[in-house]
C-alpha cells in the first residue's frame, strides 16, 4: 500500500507558525533599512558628509517605499497562484533583496563610488517595498480580529529587532572592515530568511514548490476580474470619512522622522564627537526599545483600542522632542542622549504599531493589499517630505545654537497631523462597506 503524503503544515491552520512567519518576514524588512540608515549613515558621516548628502541618502531608501501602492493592485489582481495569493510575491521579492545587496558585495568601493552604492540600494528597497506589500496583505488576509493588534506589535516589534541587527551588528562589522563585508552578512541573513516562505504554504492543498502537486485554493475572497476593478474598490474604499481624514493624517505624521533622520548622525558624530562604531552601536541598539513598545502597543491595542495608542505614543513622542530641544546644555552628557533616545524611540514604538494597527483594521478586505499598501505608502512620503524640509530648517552648516531650533519644529510636525484623528473612526469602513467576505459582512468588532 502507498503511503499518503504528509500533510504540510500551513499558515491558515498554524497561528504560532503563521506569526514567526510573519515576524521572520518584518525582521528580514530591517536588516536592510538598518544597514543603509545606521551603518552606512555612519560611515558617510565619518568621511566629512553633510546633512545634505545624509537627506540624500535617506531620500534614495525611501523613494520605492513612497511608490510602493503601485505594487498594491498588481497583488490584488493576479493573486490566484497554485502556490498560494501572496507567497510567490514575497519569494521573488526577497531575491530582489538579494540581488542587490550583492551589487554592494561585488561591486565598487560604495564609499568613493557614492551613485553605485545608492543605485544598489535604491533596488535593494524595491525588493523590500515588494515584500512589505506582500506581507502586510498576508496579514490581512489572516489576522483575525482577537490578534490583530499583538500580531501587529510582534511584527514591527522583530522590524526593530531586524533595524538593530542592520544598524548595530552590521555597523560594527562596517566600522572594523567595511562596507562590502557588512553587506555580505546582509545578504547571508536575507536568503536564510527566504527558507520560510519557500516551505511552508499559506493554505493546505496549495503546491509547495512549483514543481509540487496543488492548486489555487479559494480562500473566500473573491479575486477582482481586472485591475481597473481593484481601482475601483479602493476608490470606494477611501470615499469614506474616516478612510480619507486618516490618510491625511499618514501623510504628515512621519515628517519629523524623515527631518531627523537626516541630521541625527551628523550632530552626534561630526558637532557631539561621537565615534562611527558608538552611533551605530547605540543607534541600533535602542531598537530593542522600539521593540518593546512595539509589543506594549499592541497588547494595548487589542484591550484599549489601536486609535487611542496612537494618540497617547504620538503625544509621548513630540513630548521628548520637545524635551530634548530645550536641554541643549545636557547634550554633551552622553547618558542624557542615551535615555533621550530610548524614550522617544519606545514611544514611537507605541504609535507606530497603533497606527498599523488602525490602518489595517480600516482596510476593507477586497482590496487588502492595495488600501494597507497606500496607507503605509503614505507614511513613507511623509518621511520623504521632512527630508525635503532639511534645506529650508536645517542651515547649511549648523550651529550648536541652530540644532534646537530643529527639534522644536520636529515636535511641532508631531503633533499637528494629529488633530484630524479627532474624526476618524477605524470601524467605519466595514460597517459601511462589509467584509468582502459572502456571508460574513457586518461582522465587525467595536472597539476603537
Amino acid at each position: 500500500m502507498a503511503q499518503a503524503e504528509a500533510r504540510p503544515m500551513t499558515l491558515a491552520d498554524r497561528p504560532l507558525l503563521r506569526a514567526v512567519t510573519l515576524c521572520s518576514l518584518y525582521f528580514a524588512q530591517g536588516l536592510p533599512y538598518g544597514f543603509a540608515s545606521i551603518a552606512v549613515a555612519a560611515a558617510l558621516a565619518r568621511h566629512g558628509a553633510s546633512p545634505d548628502i545624509i537627506a540624500g541618502l535617506m531620500a534614495t531608501i525611501l523613494l520605492p517605499w513612497t511608490f510602493k501602492w503601485a505594487w498594491g493592485p498588481l497583488i490584488d489582481r493576479f493573486g490566484a497562484s497554485a502556490m498560494g495569493r501572496r507567497r510567490p510575491w514575497l519569494l521573488s521579492a526577497q531575491c530582489l533583496m538579494v540581488l542587490g545587496v550583492c551589487a554592494i558585495v561585488f561591486g565598487p568601493d560604495p564609499i568613493e563610488h557614492r551613485a553605485w552604492l545608492l543605485w544598489s540600494l535604491l533596488f535593494v528597497n524595491i525588493g523590500c517595498s515588494l515584500q512589505d506589500v506582500s506581507v502586510d496583505a498576508l496579514a490581512v488576509d489572516q489576522l483575525t480580529d482577537a490578534e490583530r493588534g499583538r500580531i501587529n506589535g510582534f511584527m514591527w516589534g522583530s522590524n526593530y529587532i531586524g533595524l538593530a541587527a542592520g544598524g548595530a551588528a552590521l555597523g560594527a562589522i562596517a566600522a572594523k572592515t567595511d562596507l562590502r563585508t557588512a553587506a555580505a552578512v546582509l545578504a547571508v541573513c536575507i536568503g536564510g530568511i527566504m527558507v520560510l516562505p519557500l516551505l511552508v504554504p499559506e493554505r493546505s492543498g496549495e503546491r509547495r514548490f512549483p514543481w509540487s502537486r496543488g492548486m489555487a485554493i479559494d480562500a473566500g475572497l473573491p479575486v477582482a476580474s481586472s485591475t481597473v476593478q481593484v481601482l475601483g474598490n479602493l476608490v470606494k474604499a477611501f470615499a469614506l470619512r474616516s478612510t480619507l481624514l486618516a490618510a491625511v493624517f499618514a501623510l504628515g505624521i512621519s515628517l519629523q522622522v524623515g527631518l531627523l533622520g537626516a541630521c541625527s548622525s551628523v550632530l552626534l558624530i561630526q558637532d557631539l564627537g561621537w565615534s562611527q562604531e558608538s552611533y551605530s552601536l547605540w543607534t541600533g541598539n535602542m531598537a530593542f526599545l522600539g521593540l518593546a513598545g512595539s509589543i506594549i502597543g499592541g497588547f494595548a491595542a487589542d484591550k484599549w483600542g489601536a486609535k487611542r495608542v496612537v494618540v497617547a505614543g504620538g503625544l509621548a513622542v513630540a513630548a521628548c522632542l520637545l524635551s530634548f530641544a530645550l536641554l541643549p546644555h545636557l547634550w554633551s552628557n552622553k547618558t542624557f542622549v542615551l535615555v533621550f533616545m530610548g524614550c522617544e524611540t519606545f514611544c514611537m514604538g507605541c504609535m507606530t504599531v497603533g497606527c498599523f494597527a488602525m490602518f489595517m483594521k480600516m482596510s476593507w478586505p477586497l482590496v487588502a493589499a492595495t488600501q494597507f499598501t497606500a496607507y503605509m505608502a503614505m507614511l513613507n512620503v511623509s518621511r520623504l517630505m521632512g527630508t525635503g524640509l532639511v534645506p529650508f530648517i536645517v542651515p547649511e552648516s549648523p550651529t550648536m545654537a541652530q540644532w534646537p531650533t530643529v527639534w522644536i519644529w520636529a515636535a511641532a510636525l508631531q503633533v499637528l497631523p494629529m488633530v484630524f484623528l479627532f474624526w476618524v473612526d477605524p470601524a467605519q469602513t466595514r460597517q459601511v462597506l462589509g467584509t468582502g467576505h459572502p456571508g460574513r459582512d457586518n461582522q465587525t468588532t467595536p472597539k476603537d
